[in-house]
């Protein structure tokens, strides 16, 4: 014969731990400095992955590498890509 066990019952003292535990972590977070926090979120973790490659791209071309240049003659229009000096077409300074 199988016997379940009961599921216990959260006891009063479970559901304060439950509710103190978030308070005390986020009032540490707030004590570490921004730039030091580990983001939590994806969307935090993508924020600062675009801050990062904001600060090492190149000024010259804002990290494409390069520009187009459009050019026309005899009717017919032409893209072509041009790299960038600054970086050699890299984007990143």
């Amino acid at each position: 014969m199988t016997r379940t066990r009961p599921a216990p019952a959260a006891s009063d003292a479970d559901r304060r731990l439950g509710e103190h535990l978030p308070v005390v972590v986020r009032s540490q977070d707030t004590r570490i400095p921004a730039r030091r926090r580990a983001p939590r979120t994806v969307a935090e973790m993508r924020a600062r992955l675009a801050e990062v490659r904001d600060e090492q791209s190149c000024g010259a071309c804002q990290g494409s590498g390069g520009h187009t240049e459009t050019t026309s003659s005899g009717g017919v229009t032409r893209q072509n890509w041009v790299r960038c000096d600054s970086c050699k077409g890299s984007g990143s300074a």
